[in-house]
């Protein structure tokens, strides 16, 4: 999927570091590697770009991925990061609960509480599953793949 990064914004785009930062979903290495390809492409980069590259603690990098001007779209930021959750899911199952946790975090980050509520079901059906008193977690799995992508053709 093609999170048109291309065309939105750079905000947007700081927006999904900062969020996937937070969240595990993106690593600060990551980040500062797209922040030295932005000023690779252009002649004049905006100081907050620059201040993004330089290697600092992770707090200050949030602070310096939220300071990037411009318009950011969360929505797009958000279902970018919840393809990049689906994508990256693992075969393992052992990884699920660290996915599922980590989708909490993007949509609370969204504010959006539908989507938030229906990861915590997720996440207590895992639990429950884990613990072998209800279902199983190949169901959670499924219903973790299936809940990203009806977020995502929804938002399309």
């Amino acid at each position: 999927m093609d999170c048109g990064f291309e065309v939105s914004s750079l905000a947007t785009q700081a927006q999904f570091f900062r969020i996937g930062l937070m969240t595990g979903v993106c690593s600060p290495d990551e980040v500062r590697e797209w922040a030295l390809s932005v000023i690779d492409k252009m002649d004049a980069p905006p100081g907050e770009i620059i201040e993004v590259s330089w290697r600092k603690p992770t707090e200050r990098l949030l602070e310096d991925l939220d300071s990037i001007e411009g318009e950011a779209n969360l929505a797009l930021a958000v279902k970018c990061l919840l393809q990049r959750l689906l994508q990256s899911l693992p075969a393992a199952n052992d990884t699920l609960d660290c996915a599922v946790r980590q989708a909490l975090q993007v949509a609370r980050s969204l504010d959006d509480m539908g989507l938030y509520d229906e990861f915590d079901r997720i996440d207590d059906g895992l639990q429950l599953a884990a613990t072998g008193v209800y279902g199983t977690i190949a169901e959670c799995r499924e219903g973790f793949e299936a809940a990203i992508r009806a977020y995502l053709a929804q938002s399309s």
